[in-house]
């Protein structure tokens, strides 16, 4: 637990660290009431959400000195703070609290307190296995469809590529290297996750549809487009927003998500190949929340100057000279 105090005048007794994915997922969510004294100090964090709150807060935005950059006096719920560029993290702390210690915007805040404690530690650990072992056992579901359609109908080019796609995804993920910072907002996490998932919902069904022919190369463009760009990443890949380092080389070079776009195309080929309302719906909505993932990361990316750099010097999004 931390202590916040700013002049000798105390913001927060109980101030509570939300320094890890699932702690600031979670935040204040599900509580009446934030206690005279009592805070939470969400790190890293340059921008808070009210959506699913009971009551108001005030907000504070630090710099990485403790430096108040920007002050929210009663955020209402439902409501969603100004991003503040420069700010490293943020106080929640009980509406009032900012117009009684007299806080200005400059003030430099204390925060004192001691490290996260094993038991916190371990329920990170544990909430990521939990979630990894859910990936694992839906992509299980999802071989297992594919591997029966190709045993009954020996239709392998209209499925096995999409198979060894979600593959390499999927085993990126589980494998992935530990993050400098990650994002704490939650849309930023629905988008990641359902990015990730969605695409294991897609289904062989019926027989294949009449773009199958074209579908069926698109699909292994895209598979050698995602394969080569996530060579790129290595480990350096997750579920949502996070600095795992920053890549400038192969298809980097080109555009800013070469394995987003290889995804994408892979998608767009499976739809053709067995073109169901269902499968239409699924890949839609992946494609829709892959380009939304891609903007939430480069906006995270850019608290980087390395990727700021990279940014103006690498145009496209998805595809040279077209987006």
């Amino acid at each position: 637990m931390y202590r916040a105090t700013v002049n000798g005048v105390s913001l927060a007794d109980q101030l509570r660290p939300a320094h890890t994915h699932w702690t600031r997922l979670r935040g204040l969510l599900g509580t009446r009431r934030l206690k005279p004294g009592h805070g939470l100090w969400i790190k890293p964090s340059n921008q808070v959400h009210m959506f699913g709150m009971r009551y108001s807060i005030d907000v504070v935005f630090l710099d990485d000195d403790g430096r108040a950059l920007r002050l929210v006096h009663a955020l209402q719920p439902n409501r969603i703070s100004p991003r503040v560029p420069g700010a490293s993290s943020v106080l929640e702390l009980p509406a009032g609290t900012l117009e009684r210690a007299g806080l200005a915007e400059g003030a430099r805040i204390e925060i004192t307190g001691v490290t996260p404690t094993k038991q916190r530690i371990r329920f990170d650990i544990v909430g990521t296995l939990v979630a990894n072992l859910m990936l694992a056992l839906l992509y299980c579901f999802f071989v297992a469809a594919h591997a029966s359609k190709i045993a009954t109908t020996g239709q392998w080019g209209t499925t096995m590529p999409l198979v060894a796609q979600e593959a390499m995804l999927v085993g990126l993920v589980l494998a992935r290297r530990r993050s400098v910072a990650t994002t704490g907002r939650s849309m930023d996490w629905i988008l990641g996750i359902g990015g990730t998932l969605l695409p294991l919902l897609v289904r062989p069904e019926g027989v294949p549809g009449p773009l199958s022919w074209l579908g069926e190369p698109l699909q292994f463009v895209g598979v050698g487009t995602a394969l080569v760009g996530l060579a790129c990443l290595g480990r350096s890949f997750g579920l949502v927003a996070a600095n795992r380092g920053i890549k400038t080389s192969g298809l980097y070079k080109l555009v800013r998500h070469p394995a987003y776009a290889g995804y994408m195309l892979g998608y767009v080929g499976y739809v053709q190949c067995y073109p169901t309302p269902r499968n239409a719906l699924i890949v839609i909505a992946t494609l829709l929340a892959l380009n939304a993932r891609a903007h939430v990361e480069e906006r995270f990316l850019c608290h980087d100057p390395r990727y700021r750099t990279y940014l103006r010097g690498t145009r496209w999004r998805f595809v040279p000279l077209v987006y």
